[in-house]
């Protein structure tokens, strides 16, 4: 568990300095909730808060969740993954010109970055632990991610045709894939 502090305290310093959202040229955001949305994509995590931020630093973890960060290194250490650390849901199909709403309701700090191809996000430990250890190029691009804090609501729209990658570049398998058609 040493080894994996260091990252983790970088993450809770990016995490606490970065309550302005930085939009991405992939994605046309607003800070403001639309009157009504099209589809609603739920961020979530389960932190519990007084050992997340024992381990992160205070504010790390505001939730209410009940997950203890030991209990959450364990899970992704067997498993490669903490299933209540997720996109709700992992594969969205839509109309062109629809409007996705992205609701942060977990504790902690997350993205939503547009990825060519799934890798690892910024933080070495957790792409490690998750079986990500190539970090996706976007995750590494710090000037355009994009942060979420704990009860963000962040509408996404302009998605042109295609298929889309997005994650998490903190918690890398936290990944949605977009399916936009006519």
């Amino acid at each position: 568990m040493k080894t994996i502090r260091p990252a983790l305290v970088t993450l809770a310093v990016l995490a606490a300095c970065s309550n302005q959202a930085h939009p991405t040229d992939a994605l046309s955001v607003s800070p403001l909730r639309p009157a009504t949305a099209d589809f609603t994509l739920t961020l979530l995590d389960r932190c519990e808060p007084e050992s997340f931020n024992a381990a992160l630093g205070p504010g790390t973890c505001v939730g209410d969740g009940n997950v203890t960060f030991g209990a959450f290194i364990a899970e992704l250490v067997k498993k490669q993954t903490h299933h209540q650390w997720r996109n709700q849901p992992t594969h969205v199909a839509l109309k062109s010109g629809r409007l996705i709403t992205l609701t942060n309701v977990g504790g902690e700090v997350h993205t939503f970055t547009p990825v060519a191809e799934f890798g690892g996000g910024f933080i070495p430990d957790l792409n490690n632990l998750s079986g990500n250890p190539i970090p996706a190029p976007e995750c590494l691009e710090f000037g355009t991610l994009q942060f979420l804090p704990a009860g963000s609501v962040t509408p996404v729209a302009g998605l042109p045709e295609g298929t889309h990658h997005f994650m998490c570049c903190i918690h890398p398998w936290m990944r949605t894939t977009a399916e936009v058609h006519r």
